[in-house]
């Protein structure tokens, strides 16, 4: 039987492609591409082990398949605010943070994407750079637009990229020093963290952020 093409982004995939997908995500989060059993998630799928070559090409094309999903509907659940909005661009820096820390702490059905990044990060395959490309690019964009409308039209690109990443790193923080802050700071994650969280990541940002607007003014100022 020839080997069927991966399913198209959008498209609904068939039952046992389906079943596939969900095993792999969590054999995937579990033991990391390199130690995942191909028979361990066709057992979970309750699947025949070859049904992974017919509707993936392999663990390696089902593993970015797996990432590039779980990644899409962890942003389509937690989607970041039009940056062109005629909201304040203080506010929408605020459901900025609080969109990205959800999809790194909020723990709900869309959850494993957050553990698959860290082994990722940790061990970075070939998955990688299209995940980037295709999925993180675009959100990096419009967060930085955010961020250049609260600059001021006087920042240069590596300005605003510097902060842009500086703002993504206090969000990721709290998810790749899980296992630091859980040791020194227990409490943080108590509850339900990301309101909290975003609240303080955002007023630490906006400090930030005026301060080098106004250093940036005054500059232009000549004072």
């Amino acid at each position: 039987m020839p080997r069927k093409t991966p399913e198209s982004p959008g498209a609904a995939p068939e039952p046992t492609a389906e079943a596939l997908l969900a095993a792999a995500a969590e054999v995937f989060a579990e033991k990391g591409l390199q130690l995942a059993r191909v028979r361990d998630i066709a057992t979970r799928a309750g699947a025949n082990v070859a049904a992974i070559s017919y509707h993936f090409g392999g663990k390696h094309a089902l593993y970015r398949e797996v990432l590039n999903r779980q990644a899409k509907a962890r942003i389509g659940r937690y989607p970041l605010p039009d940056a062109t909005a005629e909201a304040q661009p203080e506010a929408l820096l605020g459901a900025a943070v609080q969109a990205l820390l959800s999809r790194f702490l909020a723990e709900d059905g869309s959850a494993l994407v957050a553990r698959l990044m860290v082994r990722e990060m940790a061990a970075p395959t070939a998955a990688l750079a299209p995940l980037i490309e295709e999925v993180v690019r675009p959100q990096y964009r419009a967060l930085s637009l955010i961020v250049a409308r609260l600059l001021g039209s006087r920042a240069d690109a590596g300005l605003v990229q510097r902060a842009t990443l500086s703002v993504i790193s206090q969000c990721i923080f709290y998810l790749f020093a899980r296992p630091l802050v859980s040791i020194l700071a227990p409490q943080t994650y108590d509850g339900h963290p990301v309101p909290e969280l975003a609240a303080h990541i955002t007023q630490f940002s906006l400090a930030a952020l005026r301060a080098l607007q106004k250093q940036l003014e005054e500059s232009a100022d000549g004072t």
